[in-house]
């Protein structure tokens, strides 16, 4: 036991002094990358360093662009050049991902992201809000006391709140936090925490309503499950877990699993990518999203958790028309709904169709909006959009021997290049703004920036930023009153704020 302990204590040591380097290497990666460097040698001569323009160039900021500013057409503009306007063809000097290192650069500093370091400040905007079709103000709901993950919006105004290393809590119709509610799924504080970076095994995730909540009083909890000696492992693991219960007298009752592993597939890999998601389809299936909580050759592989959309019936019963249908027990594929996702942020239910929708973070590049469809693989780690965030191509797939071809995989349905680091979202419906009925209302976190999106037929018809430079919106809900709920992340605190239309009582 003593040999197991100082073994214990020597690799967490080794993993804290490993997340202290990570935020050092994070922010020297940000100010040193590849693409950012060739800029400055290859084209800021022309364009000036901020891209304000020079004398031998014009801004590539604040003006629209010529010949467009997409990212096909600044890798064209970049690799072919304008000679007849004075601008060098780059094609046959710099290799073709460098190319496109420099278009998503560019693009990156046209949309405003900045680095992922700076997207911790927060700015709540003061008076109304002009988006296209309506007018809206910015109300701040509550401030909460640790970093949120999720909001869940109560029939009667109230809200659930998740806070990832603290718990579950409610927030009154005044805006004012309660006590934690006891009794809920243990959550371990942090095992480091450096610059805004938590390393974290033990914490809780989303929470979400029953559709038939009035009814039935269920509340679904995703959180990550932590074994160590109980489980005969010498350092502590984890993995998702789903549970649900019910809330009484301020205390977590009633408590079933509904979805959960054989502790053999538990990891060491921290809890910072675990998702987590949950949705309702209108059949009585709960669906639950699993990140990168492994090394990326488990996304592919049906038996492992990982890169997974798992679907299980509202009481964890496993549904007969699930796609895969294993004879080992052990085996994750009896729930595998879809597989082959990054890091699935968002899940979310279309309210006419009942399709489920996610969204999901790529890269450098590559975040994407999908409609998740039975047996899909979404391609994850051989195809991506985007490049790896050292700016060279993604390779993952093809180190690892992967056999897949792009025909075989499901592609986004909207693809985010430069990737704004997409976050959770959801259907609009209600009456506060009716002109959104069944858009996508969608959170960023580098980018700051809320989106709406309109897709018919399975494709993107119409996209609008309804709010830049907020803040990290890690969730987006609707309430019962049609207002939008936004939970924000800033530093290791949160906020809830929520759009209202400009001229509702206040």
């Amino acid at each position: 036991m003593r040999r197991g302990l100082t073994v214990g204590v020597c690799v967490v040591l080794l993993i804290a002094c490993g997340i202290g380097c990570l935020s050092w290497l994070r922010e020297y990666r940000e100010t040193h990358e590849p693409s950012k460097l060739a800029f400055a040698e290859y084209c800021a001569h022309c364009h000036g360093h901020a891209l304000q323009g020079g004398k031998l160039g014009p801004p590539l900021i604040g003006v629209e662009l010529q010949n467009g500013d997409s990212t096909a057409a600044l890798i064209r503009a970049i690799g072919g050049g304008y000679p007849e306007r004075g601008m060098p063809s780059f094609g046959k000097t710099l290799p073709p991902e460098l190319v496109k290192g420099l278009a998503l650069y560019v693009s990156e500093q046209r949309q405003g992201f900045g680095l992922t370091s700076e997207s911790w400040k927060s700015r709540i905007p003061h008076g109304p809000q002009q988006a296209r079709d309506h007018a809206f103000r910015v109300e701040v709901v509550a401030e909460l006391t640790s970093r949120p993950y999720s909001i869940a919006p109560l029939p009667d105004g109230r809200i659930l709140v998740s806070e990832i290393v603290r718990g579950l809590s409610l927030v009154d119709t005044q805006g004012n936090q309660g006590p934690l509610i006891a009794d809920t799924p243990r959550v371990w504080d942090p095992l480091v925490s450096s610059k805004n970076s938590y390393l974290m095994m033990g914490v809780v995730l989303d929470v979400a309503l029953h559709p038939n909540y009035e009814e039935n009083g269920w509340i679904y909890l995703s959180h990550t499950h932590r074994c160590h000696f109980d489980c005969g492992f010498m350092i502590p693991k984890s993995m998702v877990q789903v549970v649900r219960g019910r809330i009484r007298e301020g205390r977590w009752v009633d408590q079933e699993i509904i979805w959960s592993v054989d502790p053999g597939l538990y990891t060491l890999v921290p809890d910072n990518v675990s998702a987590g998601r949950l949705a309702f389809d209108h059949d009585g299936h709960v669906y639950v999203s699993i990140g990168g909580k492994a090394t990326y050759d488990w996304v592919q592989w049906l038996d492992k958790p990982t890169g997974k959309i798992h679907r299980v019936r509202e009481d964890g019963g496993l549904p007969a028309d699930n796609p895969f249908q294993p004879e080992e027990e052990i085996s994750t594929a009896h729930t595998v709904w879809s597989y082959g996702h990054r890091t699935p942020q968002g899940l979310a239910t279309h309210p006419v169709t009942g399709e489920i929708w996610g969204t999901e973070m790529g890269p450098r590049g590559g975040d994407e909006v999908n409609l998740i469809v039975r047996g899909g693989n979404y391609g994850w780690p051989m195809f991506t959009h985007g490049l790896d965030y050292d700016g060279e191509p993604v390779t993952i797939g093809q180190d690892l021997g992967l056999k897949l071809q792009l025909e075989d995989t499901i592609q986004p349905v909207v693809d985010f290049t430069p990737a704004p680091a997409i976050s959770s979202f959801e259907f609009y419906r209600g009456a506060a703004f009716p002109a959104w009925e069944n858009d996508l209302i969608v959170g960023s976190l580098r980018a700051r920036t809320l989106y709406r999106l309109r897709i018919q037929d399975g494709e993107r018809v119409d996209e609008e930023k309804l709010l830049t430079g907020l803040a990290r919106i890690r969730d987006v809900e609707i309430g019962a009153d049609g207002f939008v709920y936004l939970l924000l992340e800033h530093g290791e605190l949160g906020t809830i704020v929520r759009l209202v239309p400009s001229d509702a009582r206040g």
